[in-house]
């Protein structure tokens, strides 16, 4: 893409030189409010834009009116929502596990000098729209006015101010930022955005594991699952579409999509977020503090439930043990050295080929597997193992999985040509969308489980084959929500076979708190790695999430990937931070 000379494109991913038809549509200020069903309608026209550094109406395009819902959830959490004629408001969504907190409170509305105000029955104002008039032009006829814009100002709490970014521009046809827009491509709607505006001194935290600082004012995010391959850059494997303010409300953004969230960076005088997908579904939470607003995120996507007391004690593994005599050798020796440990790992070499996952352990290597667990648990150590949810066109189960659309089949196209997923080669993603398919995966871990393991560590699922056709959904919009589907599976099969409801898990989204625990992924055994590994826990802390941990002292040493070796000092102050870690 050609970078513009305009940043507000640059934030909409425009390329303004492409062949194909691509506009940007403004929100203009409504032409109607109603009330129904306790809820309040507004229409909003939508206005063709020149796309120019001067912005102006598109007078040659007639304007699109759509209806955006305002809805308040007991005395603290606004949702806005707009669907754009096609997508319908609902409560029913994986990411959403409302608490009893969460009661729809009925809204109502009156208009008075020039301005709407939304309250609920107890009279506390929970929104209001500025309706303003037409601007006389001094030296013409009524013209359009080009700062006409949806001035909205929200009060979830019924006390702050959250304002949608309504003038954010220097002068009005030079925007920064739009409270309210859609993007067409080739005449379909194909992104959104909603910005807030944020104040000079407002500070940001959350948005999942990011390792950056704490204060996240002046930077932009890609919301999209990925690989973090590390913990000292932009890629992260947990993105969560939910941030805290300094000014305490908090936002979350009730999607599946690729986002992108620009707190005060794109322009220092707003929020600004946009959806892949043309959406706007913003619970907006007020609160009195850092703690009630999560708590109220909480109440809309779930609480953590509380792992069993043997999983906050001290877990050993390695990269990795491959067979059941050197496992045996290693506890032995933990417990003659007295080092306490409460659970062994064993990670991608308990297969038939290291890396090769069959959900099956190697005859020859682990002979007696219900014998060897048994050992082990006699001994006072649990076992935790390693998988993912790919399967590799080698797997024994591969024939059984291709037949029975328990992976996703690729297009034709790609079928043909051979997918490009990934370096490990694995020929297909579970489809955790086709309920047959999660049933099956299910199976697989509870052979493991009856066995005597413990717990399955879910590894990887931040990324999943895009060239796919998947049961229910695209894999545009599945990629994010992945995490949860693959988590939720892993751990329901757990806490029936053991009575513990545990996953040691890398990848979230939203909702993903639901299924303790996540760690902080392939972090560096160095200073410059932990830190990473702190920043990123202390943001996951403030998406919503309880449980949380880390390798000590890191996964990969530099500059040998897995050979250098590590400092003593790093290794002692990792551990203390370990400690401290669920």
């Amino acid at each position: 893409m050609k970078p513009t000379n305009y940043h507000l494109f640059d934030f909409l991913d425009f390329d303004v030189d492409l062949k194909r038809d691509e506009s940007l549509w403004k929100s203009c200020s409504p032409t109607a409010v109603e009330v129904r069903d306790g809820d309040v309608l507004v229409t909003v026209p939508f206005q063709k834009q020149v796309l120019a550094n001067d912005m102006a109406a598109d007078e040659s395009a007639p304007r699109e009116n759509h209806t955006l819902i305002i809805r308040q959830y007991g005395p603290k959490i606004t949702r806005v929502f707009m669907g754009f004629g096609e997508i319908e408001m609902t409560d029913d969504s994986e990411m959403l596990m409302l608490s009893e907190r969460v009661v729809k409170m009925p809204l109502d509305a009156k208009f008075n000098d020039g301005e709407w105000i939304i309250s609920t029955a107890d009279g506390i104002r929970r929104a209001v729209i500025n309706m303003r008039e037409p601007l006389l032009d001094r030296w013409s006829t009524l013209l359009p006015d080009p700062q006409e814009t949806l001035d909205l100002r929200l009060f979830p709490d019924g006390k702050r101010e959250v304002r949608l970014a309504a003038y954010d521009h220097f002068s009005p046809p030079r925007y920064d930022a739009l409270p309210l827009a859609y993007c067409k491509l080739d005449g379909k709607k194909e992104r959104a955005t909603l910005s807030f505006e944020c104040k000079p001194d407002e500070c940001f935290g959350g948005t999942g594991e990011r390792f950056a600082k704490m204060d996240l004012s002046g930077q932009t995010f890609f919301l999209k699952n990925q690989d973090g391959q590390g913990v000292n850059n932009r890629r992260t494997y947990k993105n969560i579409p939910f941030y805290v303010s300094s000014r305490m409300y908090g936002t979350f953004y009730h999607t599946t999509s690729w986002c992108k969230l620009s707190l005060a960076g794109h322009s220092a005088r707003s929020v600004q977020f946009m959806s892949d997908q043309a959406l706007v579904d913003a619970f907006v939470i007020g609160g009195d503090s850092i703690e009630e607003i999560v708590r109220g995120y909480r109440d809309l996507t779930g609480y953590p439930t509380m792992p069993p007391l043997w999983s906050f004690g001290v877990w050993m593994s390695r990269m990795t043990y491959f067979s059941a005599d050197e496992v045996d050798g290693i506890c032995d020796r933990l417990r003659e050295e007295h080092y306490p440990c409460d659970v062994i790992h064993l990670d991608t070499g308990w297969f038939r080929t290291d890396w090769l996952c069959e959900w099956k352990f190697n005859p020859e290597r682990f002979p007696d597997p219900e014998g060897f667990l048994k050992g082990l648990r006699d001994k006072g150590f649990r076992v935790s193992l390693w998988q993912l949810p790919y399967v590799a066109k080698d797997a024994e189960q591969i024939d059984e999985a291709r037949e029975n659309d328990y992976i996703a089949p690729l297009t034709k196209q790609q079928a043909s040509e051979g997918s490009n997923f990934s370096a490990l080669d694995y020929a297909g993603t579970i489809d955790f969308t086709y309920p047959a398919a999660t049933e099956w995966y299910k199976g697989l871990l509870k052979e493991l489980l009856d066995m005597g393991v413990v717990c399955i560590k879910t590894d990887f699922g931040e990324n999943i084959h895009m060239d796919a056709v998947y049961k229910g959904m695209k894999p545009e919009l599945l990629n994010n929500l992945y995490a949860l589907l693959y988590q939720k599976a892993a751990y329901e099969i757990t806490k029936d076979v053991t009575g513990d409801g545990i996953v040691w898990a890398r990848a979230a989204w939203a909702g993903c708190q639901r299924y303790p625990l996540h760690w902080g992924g392939d972090s560096c055994s160095s200073w410059d790695g932990m830190a990473g590994s702190l920043k990123g826990g202390l943001h996951f802390g403030l998406s919503g999430f309880a449980f949380w941990s880390h390798d000590v002292p890191g996964f990969h040493t530099l500059p040998n990937f897995m050979n250098s070796v590590v400092q003593d000092d790093v290794y002692v102050r990792w551990t203390q931070f370990g400690v401290f870690s669920s």
